[in-house]
């Protein structure tokens, strides 16, 4: 079997490639933050005009907002499927 060593020039590769990877994820979660503030300061937005404005789906923005504590601009709509005990007269 070759004994292969990797040339410092795809060392350095790797090295820039993974140092370009962990400044995209600080820079994505810093755009998170970002969005989740703006929800944030405009409580008048919902999920979807913030993410017609943005490169993002309304779905990626109602999860930065669940993922951020932003409060939802409505309460639920959906009922519980347990049956409630009906008053009698």
């Amino acid at each position: 079997m070759s004994e292969y060593t990797p040339s410092d020039d795809v060392v350095a590769g790797i090295k820039a490639v993974e140092d370009a990877e962990e400044a995209l994820r600080q820079r994505r979660q810093e755009l998170r933050e970002a969005v989740a503030a703006d929800l944030l300061a405009n409580p008048e937005a919902t999920n979807k005009v913030v993410a017609d404005k943005l490169p993002f789906t309304e779905e990626y923005v109602r999860k930065v907002a669940r993922d951020f504590d932003v409060p939802r601009k409505r309460q639920p709509t959906v009922r519980s499927i347990k049956p409630t005990k009906r008053a009698t007269k």
